[in-house]
């Protein structure tokens, strides 16, 4: 296993203080966040990708994911209307193009909260249809999509293991992968390891590595919330995943994103050192 730093804890500064954080901190990669002004996706194919491959060399972090902006608003993965639906789908197909231009291994896609007064199962057909789709599309460009779950708190579409294992199965893609964010099981009250078990230990190919309280959706450095990390990292070492641990901070270290960098880095590279 290897320490990841996701760019989203510097979004207040330039994309290259990210870079050097996370060098300077001790990471082993990178993982960007698709906004504005880091590296959306207009921008990285118009020219930033060379900037970003260029800062990747400089600092010895490869990127390993890829996050564009999907949360809604103005790109979603459910949206109703047809002609935003398929205006989001090309957005994502040109993510896709994105994350090969930066070298990024992933292009990470998570379904938003798709709105009240829809049926269920309406919009579950909808996501399967739009993920198999650009699934097909990254399997032409040579380029893999993992799917992240969110909290019941974000979502409510892709947010325990079974919706992330049914995922896999309706999509049946090998470009189609999934990674696991540590704060989704404490909030579906569920074992980590049934992300393991259920999907398949060889389709969980990235973890958020990050603490967090089974009432709130919040990231925080691990022995900040609520999570046994030495349990985690047993069962991690049981069911053989040797990924990337990346640390996903937002608001609560917002201000201080350097020494929550630094403290980050060195928690998950001990608990590594120590698995």
């Amino acid at each position: 296993m290897k320490s990841c730093m996701f760019t989203a804890g510097f979004s207040r500064y330039p994309l290259e203080e990210a870079y050097k954080a996370a060098k300077e901190s001790g990471f082993d990669a990178i993982e960007i966040g698709g906004f504005r002004p880091h590296a959306h996706t207009w921008d990285i194919l118009d020219g930033l990708g060379d900037v970003i491959k260029g800062y990747s060399k400089k600092y010895g972090l490869p990127v390993v994911s890829y996050a564009p902006e999907n949360t809604g608003s103005p790109h979603s993965l459910v949206f109703e209307d047809p002609k935003l639906n398929a205006d989001s789908l090309e957005y994502f197909k040109r993510t896709l193009d994105a994350a090969k231009a930066i070298d990024s291994e992933y292009c990470m896609f998570a379904c938003n909260h798709p709105g009240y007064g829809r049926r269920e199962r309406d919009v579950r057909k909808l996501f399967i249809d739009n993920i198999k789709e650009l699934g097909k599309y990254a399997q032409n460009i040579g380029q893999t999509i993992i799917l992240e779950p969110v909290t019941p708190y974000e979502g409510t579409i892709l947010v325990s293991s079974d919706d992330l294992a049914w995922a896999l199965e309706e999509v049946n893609n090998p470009r189609v992968k999934a990674m696991l964010d540590l704060a989704c099981p404490i909030t579906n009250a569920e074992p980590t390891i049934d992300y393991f078990t259920k999907c398949g230990p060889e389709n969980i190919v990235h973890i958020h590595f990050i603490d967090s309280t089974p009432d709130s959706e919040d990231h925080l450095i691990p022995g900040d919330g609520a999570i046994d990390f030495e349990g985690t990292m047993r069962m991690l070492k049981q069911v053989g995943y040797d990924g990337y641990l990346s640390l996903e901070l937002f608001s609560r270290y917002i201000n201080e994103p350097y020494y929550a960098a630094k403290r980050g880095a060195d928690i998950i590279n001990g608990l590594i050192k120590g698995a």
